[in-house]
Formats: structure tokens, C-alpha cells, sequence
């Protein structure tokens, strides 16, 4: 009923166990018989098998090693090969006899055996190297960042820079300067404007892109229209009720209401804004709701203290790009008045 002889896996691993000693017991002997000079293999096996003033430093498990003679190793390569086709064998029936999506799946949750290839694990281990190389010098690692922040900074002052040099601005006439506080009077303009609905930023948002796909020709046939400074954000009434947030782009001054493209569609207006009186405040920062609240109570005094009467709701002015560092920005706060 139970079979005496051990079968071709217990054949298979017994012979394979020390298969690799072996050969290299071979390997020692051969290159003996054409070299006086003992091979590496050989001399391991010495030092291994033969007590010598080194071998009291082996540890035990190493000191009662044998290596195997070149009878053994060819009996066990012999047993190897005779065993080959009946594992063949065995395979194949344990391969019929097992559903195939039963191999499947293990085959899925088995780890990917395959070693990563020299150029990736050269890199990774580079990449590694460098930050344990890092890692122990936090004085260099505080210095380079420190560095790449400044350097990051820079590029973006400067491209901020070149690009409000190069930037078209309306153009006005300062009345009075009271520290950061101006009276201006501004000539007409001639905008393109939307009306977008939420809270501010979002409406400044959805109305920059609705305006740039205008002056961009993204929706309209014709040329280009160049991008100016500011983007102008107010309050928008109709009939005393407040619809929304009106954002708009002022147009280049060689332009005329006659001679822009036609707008597309009925979402963006051109519109032409008389010339104003209004008093302005400028503030470097990221634009928030507190900031805005505190620059406007700045205003208001101010327009109270020197008897001026306000003109409609405030107008909120953004000069840079949105990549331009926070403390770089240039916001300003125009309420108009009265002449």
C-alpha cells in the first residue's frame, strides 16, 4: 500500500543538497592535476576539512565539516540525471490534476522573481548612497535646501519681473500720496468682463479663464490680444440686486471698443469705463478675505477723514502671475470718489 523506495522528490532534494559542494570538490581536482598551485575552492576545502592553527577560530557548526570525495559527487550526479525523468513525470500529472485556475491564482500572488536590471539597481543604489550621505551631515542638507529655496525664489522674482516689465498698465495721474494710500485719477478704459457667481476666489478664477480663452482666441476667430495688468475684480448689480462677481481684463490702449474681436459668446461683454477719481490702497501678500477686510478699514477712515464721498462698491486689482511668491504679490484696493 505505502511504497518502500522514496520517490523522485525526496530522490531529487537529498541529491541536490550538496550537488554544489561537490562540483566544487571536482572543480579543485582538476585544476590540481594542471596546477601545482591549489585552487580557491580546493583551499577552502583544506582549511574547512583539516585542523590548522585557524581552525580554532571556526565557529563550531563549521569545524566537524567534510567536504565530499569525487566518488560521492559523480554517484550523486549520476542519481540527479537518472531522477530527472521521472520528476518530468510527476510534474505533469501534479500539473493535470490541478484546475488551471487554481494555478493561476497562485501564480498571481507569488512575488516577481525576476532581479531588477544593473542600470536600475545601480541608480537606486546611488540614490540611496546619496541620502544616507546627506543623512549624516545635517549642516550640508540645511545648506542645500536653504539653497534651493533661494534659488526657486529667484527665478520666480525675476520671471515675475520680466513679465510685469512687458505688461501693459492702465495709465493714471496721482492726485495725492498719504503713505500707502493714493488718489488717482484714471483715464477711460475699455474692458472685456464676466459675471461669475461664488465666493471670490473662485469667481476670479473661473473668470480669468473665460476671459483668457477671449483674448487668447481660444473660442473666436482672429489674432491674439496681449495680457495687461491688473485683473479687476467688483461687485456686480443689476437693478439694485447683487448676480455676482464682475472680473475683468482692461484691453491694450491701441485697441478701440470697434476694433476688438467680437466676444464669441454672450458670457464675456465689452464694455467702456469712463474716466474716475478713486482712492487706492496697495498691500504685498497673498489675497485672503481678513487681509482685504483690514486694508478696506484703512479706506473707509480714510475716505471719511478727508470729507470724500464713495462712488459704488470696491474694486480689488491683482498685478502678478499666479507662480509670483506671496510676499512679491502686489494687490491693490480702489474705491471711487467724487472729484
Amino acid at each position: 500500500m505505502f511504497r518502500d523506495t522514496p520517490s523522485a522528490y525526496d530522490r531529487i532534494a537529498e541529491s541536490i543538497s550538496d550537488i554544489g559542494d561537490r562540483i566544487a570538490e571536482l572543480e579543485g581536482q582538476v585544476s590540481e592535476r594542471l596546477s601545482p598551485t591549489p585552487s580557491m575552492s580546493e583551499r577552502v576545502r583544506r582549511s574547512v576539512g583539516f585542523p590548522s592553527r585557524s581552525h580554532s577560530y571556526l565557529p563550531d557548526g563549521l569545524r566537524h565539516l567534510s567536504m565530499p570525495t569525487t566518488a560521492d559527487a559523480r554517484a550523486s550526479y549520476r542519481s540527479v540525471v537518472d531522477a530527472l525523468p521521472d520528476l518530468r513525470g510527476s510534474l505533469s500529472d501534479l500539473r493535470s490534476h490541478l484546475p488551471s485556475w487554481r494555478l493561476g491564482s497562485v501564480a498571481a500572488r507569488l512575488p516577481d522573481p525576476r532581479l531588477p536590471r544593473a542600470p536600475s539597481f545601480r541608480r537606486g543604489m546611488q540614490a540611496q548612497q546619496g541620502i544616507d550621505f546627506l543623512r549624516g551631515r545635517p549642516a550640508l542638507t540645511t545648506l542645500l535646501v536653504t539653497g534651493g529655496v533661494v534659488a526657486v525664489v529667484g527665478a520666480a522674482f525675476y520671471v515675475s519681473k520680466k513679465v510685469a516689465e512687458h505688461t501693459e498698465e492702465p495709465d493714471y495721474e496721482t492726485v495725492r500720496t498719504d503713505g500707502d494710500i493714493e488718489v488717482r485719477d484714471y483715464d477711460a478704459m475699455i474692458v472685456a468682463e464676466t459675471i461669475k457667481s461664488g465666493y471670490h476666489e473662485k469667481a476670479r478664477r473661473i473668470g480669468f479663464e473665460t476671459l483668457a480663452e477671449y483674448i487668447f482666441a481660444g473660442n473666436r476667430s482672429g489674432k491674439k490680444i496681449a495680457m495687461t495688468a491688473p485683473v479687476l475684480q467688483q461687485l456686480s448689480e443689476n437693478e439694485g440686486k447683487t448676480k455676482g462677481w464682475a472680473i475683468r481684463f482692461v484691453m491694450p490702449k491701441k485697441f478701440t471698443k470697434a476694433t476688438l474681436p467680437a466676444p464669441a459668446s454672450d458670457d464675456v461683454t465689452i464694455r467702456e469705463l469712463p474716466s474716475k477719481r478713486v482712492v487706492a490702497i496697495r498691500f504685498n501678500g497673498n489675497f485672503t478675505a481678513s487681509l482685504a477686510s483690514k486694508k478696506l478699514m484703512v479706506l473707509y477712515n480714510y475716505i471719511a477723514d478727508e470729507n470724500m464721498k464713495q462712488k459704488g462698491d470696491p474694486e480689488y486689482a491683482f498685478y502678478n502671475p499666479p507662480w509670483t511668491p506671496g510676499f512679491m504679490k502686489r494687490n491693490e484696493i480702489l474705491i471711487e470718489v467724487e472729484r
